[in-house]
């Protein structure tokens, strides 16, 4: 305790110097951490993916055509074509898609509780002040079945939801953060383009319940299900906008029995297009999306993490200087405690403690800064941001903070070493 009190007391007598230094070892931790998490996010979308659903990420595929826009007519009435005819290839053995939405819910029992639980479930989040809208995940039946999505209350969806005409209640689940707010049987309706469509609550899922985000599954893999509703995504719905059309790229999922029938459905898949006027699409496992996705990222990895190192060598010479000049200024004071019995050692001690206390300081701040630059993003799910900041990356920034400890200390302890207590009373140095 008496170290750490000197070491606050040395640092706050050179607060300038140890103010600039912080903020360049602040800004080297963030860049730093920012490039571990880069490469930590498709291992962790890997890992996820396996975890929350049944896709295997070497037999799932997907498949999209360039330059397909949903104001071009000719190319989404062919691309429509296309998707039927890759639904009956040998091959596939299941075929799918899912989307996302973000819906205002009409006709509400208890609407003012409704978005009294979304203004607290949004308070620090990118939708706060968006308390009427709702996520909302659409499965159809085979996707669906690929989840892993856990019952906690009523029942899940059955076969004959997922075959209801629009003009019916369709089932719907509702996440747990809804419980009590949705009871089963409760009704609601959204607009879809203009067109009132009734829901019905059937069942609450279990806070475990997860789902790939539509948006950008590759990067972050899934996002929980909590504060979600989740509704079999109906053949009409599937066909009715261009715009809705064309945005199933990036979530229809192709899957085939073996491993070898990837090439053989990639060419069949390419021939298809190209005898409809398409332009050749891009058949991806999803496994290849996210080692595509690490290898184009890998640059911007290798940027931050170089800039990150750079700042903190240069930093680390910056303690150095701070810290023989702080040992200069102070050799009367050590030369009275060694005079007085006490060792080099509690009095290097002290010098670690107080080089340490700045570059773990530091650290906290930069991987925090880092954490919340995260969690306040637009597309960050919680779940997954408290998983990327784990064990693993402190584990390593610890690691950092120990090394560079190490480096910043010692030759400033070997000064001191080297002198007598006389000589350090006397203010001489070798």
């Amino acid at each position: 305790m008496r170290s750490i009190k000197i070491a606050w007391k040395s640092l706050w007598e050179r607060k300038l110097a140890t103010l600039f230094i912080m903020l360049q070892l602040v800004i080297s931790f963030y860049l730093i951490s920012n490039g571990f998490i880069q490469l930590s996010i498709p291992d962790y979308a890997s890992e996820t993916i396996k975890k929350y659903s049944n896709l295997d990420l070497e037999k799932t595929l997907t498949f999209s055509v360039p330059d397909l826009t949903s104001d071009n007519t000719w190319s989404i009435e062919r691309y429509l074509k296309l998707r039927k005819e890759v639904s009956g290839m040998n091959e596939v053995s299941n075929y799918g898609s899912f989307s996302t939405a973000y819906f205002i819910l009409s006709d509400l029992k208890n609407s003012d509780l409704y978005e009294e639980k979304n203004q607290a479930l949004y308070k620090n989040s990118p939708l706060r002040g968006k308390e009427k809208l709702s996520y909302m995940v659409y499965f159809d039946e085979s996707i669906f079945s690929s989840s892993k999505i856990k019952i906690l209350k009523g029942r899940s969806l059955a076969k004959q939801d997922f075959a209801a005409e629009h003009h019916e209640q369709i089932p719907v689940l509702v996440g747990q953060d809804y419980e009590g707010i949705f009871d089963i049987g409760d009704t609601f309706s959204i607009y879809w383009f203009g067109e009132k469509l009734n829901y019905r609550v059937v069942g609450v899922m279990d806070r475990e319940s997860k789902w790939l985000d539509k948006n950008d599954y590759i990067s972050m893999g899934v996002r929980d299900l909590n504060a979600a509703i989740v509704t079999p995504f109906l053949d009409y719905q599937k066909n009715s906008s261009p715009f809705v059309i064309s945005s199933l790229q990036k979530s229809t999922f192709v899957s085939v029995q073996e491993t070898d029938d990837r090439k053989i459905l990639s060419e069949k898949i390419k021939q298809a297009a190209t005898q409809l006027g398409l332009p050749s699409p891009i058949v991806r496992s999803i496994k290849e999306e996210l080692d595509a996705y690490k290898k184009s990222k890998i640059e911007l990895v290798k940027l931050n993490l170089y800039a990150g190192v750079f700042f903190l060598l240069t930093t680390s010479i910056g303690i150095i200087t701070s810290t023989l000049s702080s040992i200069r200024i102070r050799f009367y004071e050590f030369g009275i405690r060694r005079v007085f019995g006490e060792s080099i050692i509690r009095i290097a001690r002290s010098i670690i403690i107080e080089v340490f206390l700045l570059i773990l300081l530091s650290a906290c701040f930069g991987v925090f800064w880092n954490y919340y630059h995260s969690a306040t993003s637009i597309i960050a799910d919680m779940s997954s941001v408290k998983d990327l900041f784990g064990i693993a990356l402190f584990a390593k920034v610890i690691i950092l903070v120990l090394l560079l400890t190490f480096l910043s200390v010692f030759y400033p302890i070997r000064v001191l070493y080297r002198e007598s207590p006389y000589k350090l009373i006397s203010g001489v140095e070798n």
